[in-house]
């Protein structure tokens, strides 16, 4: 099975992802942070918007975190969306996203866009 990648649409990046890894997971081994607080997919603050690609939830979300209506437009919890396949994400400006590591960061990237 072919590991999934993650394009941040903004960034114009795509990072190799790992089987059964978050978005999250992934931005982090790559050596970016954005904006994250309980990492279980009770606060809500890693909301990513996806733009193509489907990922899945690695364990149970609550409404109150991500309700429906968001999940409607193709927001996700970052933290515990796992990719199914080759996504394209957008991450918003309030999430902060940025290259905390850039000597790891390379490593990272599967290609360049």
């Amino acid at each position: 099975m072919a590991m999934p990648t993650i394009h941040l649409a903004d960034a114009g990046l795509t990072l190799q992802g790992r089987e059964g890894e978050s978005i999250t997971a992934t931005l982090l081994r790559a050596g970016f942070m954005m904006r994250l607080a309980c990492r279980g997919g009770g606060c809500g603050l890693c909301r990513v918007r996806v733009d193509s690609g489907r990922t899945v939830y690695s364990a149970a979300i609550a409404d109150s975190a991500l309700p429906v209506e968001e999940r409607d437009k193709g927001i996700v919890l970052a933290c515990l969306a796992v990719p199914a396949d080759d996504v394209t994400i957008t991450v918003p400006p309030e999430a902060h996203l940025r290259c905390i590591a850039p000597q790891i960061t390379p490593y990272a990237i599967a290609t360049t866009q």
